[in-house]
């Protein structure tokens, strides 16, 4: 329908370091009379399927909010079909580069970038046990997430692929190997 319209529907989404998000999402919704330990349960290997208080990235992507990985696939599939996803249905895809997506949005649309305070900030103290952040760091590489993150640098920053080529080549990403 936009189209048809003269214009063009362009699909994004910027994503976060896992952990990072992870903190982040506990910040922001964890209920002051839940531990981290109940705001994470469903991460656990044994409550795959369980839908939880937040949603990983890996996890709103295949399953928005619905049920989790009700087929137990792998941390490995999981992340082939969240790429297979944003490969298909998303035109620009960014890591935490919010200077960047910015960038790219303008020149897309055409407006004219404004300079926006940063609003959406946590104001309080963020305050995690090593044991705490072990587990988060555990239990989203566990996930797949942290390894859905390196896939997304690989597929849309080329990250890594210097080490795909032989050192008279260039990657055929886009970063360049000096």
């Amino acid at each position: 329908d936009v189209e048809r319209q003269g214009c063009a529907f362009v699909a994004t989404t910027m994503l976060r370091d896992a952990v990072g998000h992870t903190i982040s999402q506990s910040k922001g919704m964890i209920n002051p009379n839940y531990t981290l330990d109940h705001f994470v349960n469903h991460l656990e290997p044994e409550n795959y399927n369980q839908r939880g208080i937040f949603n990983t990235q890996i996890d709103y992507m295949l399953y928005n909010r619905g049920p989790r990985n009700e087929q137990n696939a792998t941390k490995y599939e999981k992340v082939r079909r969240a790429i297979e996803i944003l490969v298909r249905h998303f035109d620009v895809v960014m890591v935490s580069d919010y200077a960047r997506f910015t960038e790219i949005i303008c020149r897309i649309t055409g407006w004219t970038c404004l300079k926006m305070k940063h609003a959406n900030a946590f104001k309080g103290q963020l305050n995690f046990t090593e044991r705490e952040l072990r587990k988060i760091k555990d239990l989203t590489e566990a996930n797949g997430d942290n390894l859905f993150i390196d896939a997304v640098k690989h597929v849309y920053y080329g990250h890594l692929d210097y080490l795909l080529v032989d050192s008279d080549e260039q990657p055929s990403g886009n970063k360049q190997v000096q």
